[in-house]
C-alpha cells in the first residue's frame, strides 16, 4: 500500500480496500469463484497487498461465473455494486460512488473463455478482437501519441475506427461477445480473456487453470487468487516478477494515461 501517499492514492486504495471486502464477501454468498489477476496479482503475491501506485483492482473470472456475477448484481437489485461496461471492459462499481467521482472505485473484471487448439484459428481470432477494438474506440487514436508503432498500423488504425463508426456500440459488442466464445462448447487446451486492453491481448493460460484458488494475504484480508500463480505470473510478466520496478509514473502520469487508454 502507498503509505507514505508517495503516489498520491492512500486514500483511493483504503476505500478501495473496503469496498473489495463487500465484493469478496458477495462472491462467498453467491458462489462466484474468482482471482486476482494482473498487478493485482502481483501485488497480493509479491507485496502481500497493493503495489503501492495501483489504485483499482483486476480480477478473473471465467465465462460461467462471470454470467452468474451478472446474474446475482442484476437480479438481486444490489445497492451496493453497478456493473458497467468501459469500451469492452466489464467494471464492477460502487453504487453511492459512481454519481459522485470523476474515477469511482473500480474492480475490472478480465472473462476467461476457451481459445482455438489450431494456431491459425487463434491467430485470426485474436486479429478479429483487435479489430473490433478499433472499431468499439470513442474516438481515433492520436497518431502522434502511437509511439513505436509503424506508420501502416497507425493508418490502419484509423481506417478500422472509421468503418466501425456505421454500426451502434451494441452491435459492436455483440460481434465481440461471440467472437471471444465460439470456442466455449469446445474442448481445448487453454484460456484466455479477450477483454484485455490491446497491449495485453494475446496471452494464453492452461485450460484448468481456474478449477481452484486458493487464499492469499491481501492487506488485513485473504483474497482468492489460482493456484498455479507463478505460471499465470510469468507470463504476464516474466521470470522477474518479483523483482519491484524502480521507477513509475507519477500519479498525474498515470492518471493522463489511463483517460487516454479509456478513449
Amino acid at each position: 500500500m502507498d503509505i507514505d501517499n508517495q503516489y498520491g492514492v492512500l486514500e483511493q486504495q483504503m476505500s478501495l480496500l473496503a469496498f473489495f471486502k463487500e465484493f469478496h464477501s458477495f462472491c462467498l454468498k453467491n458462489d462466484i469463484k474468482y482471482s486476482l489477476d494482473w498487478g493485482t496479482l502481483l501485488g497480493a503475491i509479491r507485496e502481500k497487498g497493493f503495489i503501492p501506485w495501483d489504485d483499482d483492482i483486476d480480477i478473473m473470472v471465467d465465462r460461467a461465473n462471470y454470467n452468474k456475477l451478472v446474474n446475482c448484481i442484476e437480479s438481486n437489485g444490489s445497492l451496493l455494486f453497478k456493473l458497467v461496461n468501459t469500451l469492452w471492459i466489464s467494471r464492477v462499481r460502487e453504487v453511492s460512488d459512481y454519481a459522485n467521482n470523476a474515477y469511482p472505485l473500480t474492480i475490472d473484471i478480465l472473462v476467461m473463455d476457451n481459445a482455438p487448439n489450431n494456431n491459425v484459428t487463434k491467430k485470426w481470432r485474436l486479429m478479429l478482437i483487435k479489430l473490433l477494438q478499433g472499431t468499439l474506440k470513442k474516438k481515433p487514436n492520436n497518431l502522434k501519441r502511437l509511439k513505436g508503432v509503424g506508420l501502416l498500423m497507425r493508418v490502419l488504425s484509423m481506417v478500422v475506427y472509421y468503418l466501425g463508426l456505421p454500426f451502434s456500440h451494441a452491435t459492436k459488442m455483440r460481434w465481440y461477445n461471440i467472437i471471444a466464445q465460439l470456442s466455449n462448447n469446445r474442448s481445448t487446451k487453454e484460456i484466455t480473456s479477450y477483454y484485455e486492453e490491446y497491449s495485453c491481448l494475446g496471452r494464453y493460460y492452461p485450460k484448468d487453470m481456474m478449477e481452484e484458488m486458493v487464499l492469499v494475504p491481501f492487506e488485513d484480508m485473504e483474497a482468492y487468487v489460482v493456484k498455479d500463480y507463478h505460471n499465470c505470473l510469468v507470463t504476464q510478466f516474466g521470470l522477474d516478477y518479483m523483482t519491484p520496478i524502480k521507477t513509475r509514473l507519477n500519479h498525474t502520469e498515470k492518471q493522463l494515461l489511463k483517460s487516454q487508454l479509456n478513449n
